[in-house]
């Protein structure tokens, strides 16, 4: 395969693949070293980058990502290898969506608690979390681990022009049209259902936000997009001054 992997925005995307891995592990989101982060390559749509087999996120560096096709070929010469279950649940999903230049999955728990409840949906009750309003999915089919690329396939029909996917007994997902957006949207995510569950502890009645104000929140929101722009310059602005090893 004659690629031109080396292009400067091929390497930008590998350091805000890091920056993103380093920033979620800082706030707790990881599970073992287990969850994926995804990202289409510039130019190569039908190729990903994703984080390593077996590592730490705080481990991640912009060379350990392994770059790979949507069936499962490596083509990356580090060594790193890629979970079954990323394949089966990323690649899909990267190949049938087109506006998922990125993909997220944690078992962040706040918003994994949610997941787990019987019916469970995220409440807009908080000023970060109308912008989920009408934008989040629901699966709630789950039948064990993904280990088929059909289980992906399926998994993106159910998000179709949402950006967030809940999985039943599962965990969430979400998608976007660049890192920062996907990353600030896990963020806002974990951040409302967190808010959620301590609202509704001792049996308290959430309040709820106008619907007309809800209905004023525009899809796409341009200001969010925008503000995961600024963000992703400004977490790699830390990173580098506090851990540079994850440009290497």
């Amino acid at each position: 395969m004659d690629l031109d992997l080396a292009t400067a925005a091929i390497q930008q995307t590998r350091i805000e693949l890091a920056a993103t891995c380093r920033w979620a592990s800082r706030l707790g989101f990881q599970s073992g070293v287990c969850n994926h982060f995804s990202v289409a390559v510039p130019g190569h749509p039908n190729l990903m980058l994703i984080n390593p087999e077996g590592f730490f996120w705080d481990e991640v560096t912009a060379s350990s990502l392994v770059l790979a096709t949507h069936d499962g070929t490596i083509l990356s010469t580090n060594g790193n290898t890629v979970e079954l279950t990323a394949f089966c649940i990323h690649a899909p999903i990267h190949r049938l969506l087109p506006q998922a230049t990125a993909v997220l999955h944690t078992h962040m728990h706040h918003a994994t608690a949610i997941c787990t409840r019987e019916g469970g949906t995220v409440a807009p009750t908080y000023l970060s979390g109308m912008s989920f309003y009408n934008r989040i999915a629901y699966d709630r089919g789950f039948s064990g681990a993904a280990v088929t690329p059909a289980e992906g396939e399926r998994l993106a029909g159910m998000i179709g022009d949402k950006i967030v996917l809940m999985m039943d007994n599962h965990g969430p997902l979400v998608i976007g049209q660049t890192l920062g957006e996907a990353l600030l949207t896990l963020i806002y995510l974990e951040d409302t259902c967190k808010i959620q569950l301590l609202a509704e502890s001792g049996n308290a009645t959430l309040q709820p936000i106008r619907e007309d104000l809800l209905k004023r929140v525009k899809v796409p929101n341009q200001m969010f997009e925008a503000y995961g722009r600024t963000f992703m310059k400004a977490l790699i602005r830390r990173l580098t001054r506090e851990e540079p090893d994850f440009l290497s």
